[in-house]
């Protein structure tokens, strides 16, 4: 790829960023711990009632799937525009549509399968999440430059401070 293509690319950062390449990386460990899952499913049962997984199965996905769309409306015509954003969620986790999955909707479904197995899948995802956003958070600073390495230093990319993120 020649530098023009190269520019051509970075001008045009997909909108889903490296989501897609995440959930296609993950699929593998998916499969391989469903299937383990399914063998020997007896020796990984969490002993909860399986009424309070589905309570909290669903709590956290109502919650992943509210901060997914909460943030993807803030961020929609921000992209739109490009501009810079840092509010609401955004003042708080850098990426909060990773975060809304592996903190909130995707516990959330591993919660009905009672299993505690499963939820090693999650540090998996976070590490996945780790790999892929370097890409997308090169393209930021490169777009925004200080104010962004300013952000980058302030806000955990994953895991939410409580502290709210103030530009300077």
């Amino acid at each position: 790829m020649n530098n023009q293509d190269e520019t051509k690319s970075e001008e045009n950062f997909p909108f889903l960023g490296v989501g897609p390449k995440i959930l296609i990386t993950l699929c593998p460990f998916l499969v391989l711990f469903g299937i383990l899952n399914s063998i020997f499913h007896v020796f990984f049962q969490i002993p909860i009632s399986y009424y309070w997984m589905v309570i909290l199965g669903s709590i956290l996905i109502i919650f992943g799937i509210f901060i997914f769309i909460y943030s993807e409306r803030i961020i929609k015509p921000a992209y739109d525009a490009s501009e810079f954003i840092t509010i609401k969620v955004y003042a708080y986790v850098r990426h909060p549509m990773y975060m809304s999955w592996g903190l909130g909707t995707f516990p959330g479904i591993l919660c009905f399968f009672n299993s505690w197995f499963l939820f090693l899948i999650l540090p998996i995802y976070y590490l996945i999440v780790r790999i892929y956003i370097i890409r997308e958070e090169k393209f930021l600073l490169n777009k925004f430059g200080q104010n962004y390495a300013n952000y980058k230093n302030k806000v955990n990319a994953f895991f939410p401070k409580l502290k709210k993120y103030k530009p300077k």
